[in-house]
């Protein structure tokens, strides 16, 4: 939120011109009822065991990279039940799903399969706290070779395929996708 108005809410972010800005979320809500819905939150999610350790997994580079490959579904089914709960400043576990994301983008290219599911895990990883402009950048090329897919201009990828995706972030970055982070310190 980087600019409160004279109302005391957030103006939206200005759209950037790089390829994810269609994807951020554009609200309008002061940082105290931000605050307030994520206490909100926070509470009603304390008592779900099952969310905790789907998040303890999901943060555990250990348990990712066990994770089964083949089929494409599983994999694919996997990546989006825990993505969202990756915590940022995690990069081992962010390069575990990094690798395992090109891996289900090439097979949705080249076999035309998931590919709505595909485009959903690229939606949580372009918006994600997590990933670095760098990551977006790459991203966002493999949603330009999926959407020429599914609009039936393109066979396979190029030889090369798009870029492999940045290197981790460090352990303790000070700031989230480039603003403050939302929690306080």
């Amino acid at each position: 939120c980087p600019v409160p108005s004279s109302k005391g809410q957030c103006s939206p972010v200005q759209p950037s011109r790089n390829h994810c800005s269609p994807v951020r979320p554009r609200l309008r809500v002061s940082r105290t009822q931000a605050r307030f819905l994520q206490l909100c939150l926070e509470h009603s999610l304390a008592d779900c065991a099952d969310i905790h350790l789907l998040e303890a997994e999901a943060n555990s580079a250990a348990a990712i990279s066990q994770w089964p490959q083949e089929p494409a579904e599983a994999a694919v089914a996997l990546l989006l039940a825990h993505l969202p709960l990756l915590q940022p400043g995690n990069a081992a576990a962010k390069a575990e799903y990094m690798k395992r994301l090109q891996k289900v983008l090439a097979y949705a290219i080249e076999s035309n399969r998931c590919v709505e599911e595909s485009r959903q895990l690229l939606s949580y990883a372009l918006i994600h706290p997590a990933t670095t402009l760098d990551d977006r950048s790459a991203l966002a090329l493999w949603l330009g070779h999926l959407e020429e897919r599914l609009a039936g201009g393109g066979g396979a990828p190029p030889p090369h395929g798009p870029p492999e995706i940045g290197p981790p972030w460090p352990e303790a970055a000070p700031r989230e996708n480039g603003h403050p982070p939302f929690h306080p310190p």
